[in-house]
């Protein structure tokens, strides 16, 4: 079980890192201060092709750690409930992709899923801590990257409700690199359980 865990977090870690890296070099590269640049476009399919790639060992990973963690009654419940915002979210992306769904819609589908997964791994970390297979500083992080989140949320949504202008802006770009710190920093969650499991 430990290798299992270590194979199975350390693929999803790698292959939501690369999903990650690559939407930050779109919003450098293709959108940098909301200007759009036509020559690196195929950064956001790219990005959408690598998070539906990794849905499969990012949901292996999660049911791994929930047996490893020897999670029970509610908490399988919790666990089947990011799973399946997994499931939703990966077929809103194909279906982006097939031109079929929206980005928005993809929002709506990504920001739920991702907030359950990082809210489960809050929980999941401190139980595999207890479980004395990881350190506790993998629990710490955890909290770090589900705080951040809510930053990000809040600061982002406070600059919808601001008129046009510089402060809106700043609002949102401050959120915006919280949340892209985030988005990067959840595939390290998995990484750094990888690298720790005994």
């Amino acid at each position: 079980m430990p290798e299992q865990l270590r194979i199975w977090t350390g693929l999803a870690g790698a292959m939501l890192a690369a999903a990650g890296i690559v939407l930050v070099l779109f919003f450098v590269l293709a959108m940098p201060f909301g200007v759009a640049r036509a020559q690196w476009a195929w950064l956001g399919p790219v990005n959408d092709w690598l998070s539906v790639l990794a849905a499969g060992p990012w949901i292996v990973a999660t049911l791994l750690l929930a047996q490893r963690a020897r999670m029970t009654g509610a908490w399988w419940i919790f666990t089947g409930a990011v799973v399946i915002g997994i499931v939703a979210m990966t077929i809103v992306t194909v279906l982006m992709l097939a031109g079929r769904a929206t980005l928005a819609v993809q929002y709506v589908a990504a920001v739920p899923t991702i907030a359950l997964a990082i809210l489960w791994a809050v929980f999941a970390t401190r139980l595999a801590v207890g479980r004395a297979f990881v350190p506790p500083w993998i629990a710490v992080l955890a909290v770090v990257l589900a705080t951040a989140f809510v930053i990000a949320f809040v600061l982002i949504g406070a600059s919808s409700a601001l008129p046009q202008g510089p402060g809106r802006t700043a609002l949102w770009l401050v959120g915006g690199a919280v949340g892209l710190v985030v988005y990067v920093g959840y595939p390290a969650l998995w990484l750094c359980i990888a690298s720790t499991a005994r």
